[in-house]
């Protein structure tokens, strides 16, 4: 069965559970009060429970859980649907020039295409 261990009906446990951990700490918020400690822990590339235990201890005794900021992985969500489209368009401009048609405007659409990507990967700090 892998990483988890057996529990008393049958199922296993994850390997989160499995860790040498003590009991949990629920506390109630309200909908805004939720959405603002999301928020902070997105802006700080952490979950949840990672950025309570980052701001309320003085030296956390796990390692902190580093997630993509949510723009990070919206940019690359972005990067990834623009090169299926430009790949089509490619495809598209292929076929033009084989029908001996003018495709200037469907070259200017891959440049135009080219310079989004670029541009993200910029944003995500890579070479363009």
């Amino acid at each position: 069965m892998g990483l988890g261990k057996k529990q008393s009906g049958g199922k296993s446990r994850s390997g989160s559970e499995t860790r040498k951990r003590g009991p949990k700490i629920n506390f109630r918020v309200t909908d805004a009060e939720q959405a603002q400690v999301q928020a902070n822990a997105d802006r700080a590339g952490l979950t949840v429970g990672s950025y309570a235990r980052s701001r309320t201890l003085k030296q956390p005794t796990t390692r902190a859980v580093r997630r993509a900021p949510v723009e990070t992985a919206q940019l690359a969500q972005l990067l990834g649907l623009l090169g299926a489209a430009g790949g089509e368009l490619q495809r598209l401009a292929k076929t033009v020039d084989s029908e001996a048609h003018g495709s200037g405007e469907i070259n200017a659409a891959l440049a135009d295409f080219r310079a989004a990507a670029s541009a993200i990967l910029r944003a995500l700090g890579k070479r363009a």
